[in-house]
């Protein structure tokens, strides 16, 4: 199966996720990342994978302390309402490419694809396993 994306300049992000072999095997299959790391803390406490591929490098971290938003806010309807990063994106050579891989590895779009005409680019957003948003930009 070929990679799904090819980032133009390369991109990291960090998330905490509460099921780390669930989140890993997610970005494994519908973004075609790979495991470079895992290693868990001692007391099992804490856990983190690192995948990369694609010019895209994502950290994958669990915490036993962490809880999810929805839990200590619940009137909130999502990380938007909140300051700080809500989304992450990265700019790909073929984002028609993209788009077509993802549908056919069950990604879901969080909208589908438009043209900005400020930015004069092309974007489309997914939803990870837990509704985290990645936004893709592409000509």
């Amino acid at each position: 199966m070929h990679p799904p994306f090819r980032s133009t300049g390369g991109a990291f992000f960090a998330l905490s996720v509460p099921d780390l072999g669930a989140s890993s095997r997610w970005y494994r299959e519908k973004l075609g990342l790979a495991v470079v790391k895992h290693a868990v803390a001692p007391d099992k406490a804490s856990a983190v994978t690192i995948l990369q591929g694609n010019g895209l490098s994502v950290e994958l971290i669990f915490l036993a302390e962490a809880v999810a938003l929805a839990r200590i806010a619940p009137a909130l309807k999502g990380g938007h309402q909140v300051h700080g990063i809500f989304k992450s994106g990265l700019f790909v050579d073929d984002l028609d490419a993209a788009l077509v891989e993802f549908r056919a590895r069950n990604v879901t779009l969080a909208f589908e694809p438009f043209f900005d005409p400020s930015m004069q680019c092309r974007m489309f957003a997914i939803r990870d396993d837990n509704g985290n948003l990645l936004q893709f930009f592409g000509k």
